[in-house]
């Protein structure tokens, strides 16, 4: 799972670099200004296109793209801020639940 990969103990340094250059940029910083560019927008096609390939029309591909990478991220800063490695496991194991239960058998 990409989660466990995103969440070894050996990437939080790099991590907290990530959000430190987000806030950087997001104060307006030149120097770190460009790493906002793309920094949702060249994630939502892949994720909208497997969103896609599971069913989904275009619409509701790319909003839920733009929800999971934002749950992905928070979670992430929670991690990264608490430590609470169970906690936040639990939510992203919530969050992730209902995307992989199998359908409702189609009714009448």
């Amino acid at each position: 799972m990409l989660w466990r990969g995103l969440t070894d103990p050996g990437l939080a340094a790099q991590g907290r670099l990530f959000f430190e250059i987000c806030g950087q940029a997001l104060q307006g910083r030149p120097e770190a200004v460009p790493v906002l560019d793309g920094i949702v927008t060249d994630w939502l096609e892949p994720l909208a296109d497997a969103e896609a390939a599971q069913g989904a029309d275009p619409a509701t591909a790319r909003a839920r793209a733009r929800l999971g990478l934002a749950v992905v991220r928070g979670p992430l800063l929670d991690l990264l801020a608490t430590g609470d490695r169970a906690a936040v496991d639990a939510a992203m194991e919530e969050y992730v639940r209902p995307h992989h239960a199998p359908a409702d058998p189609p009714t009448g």
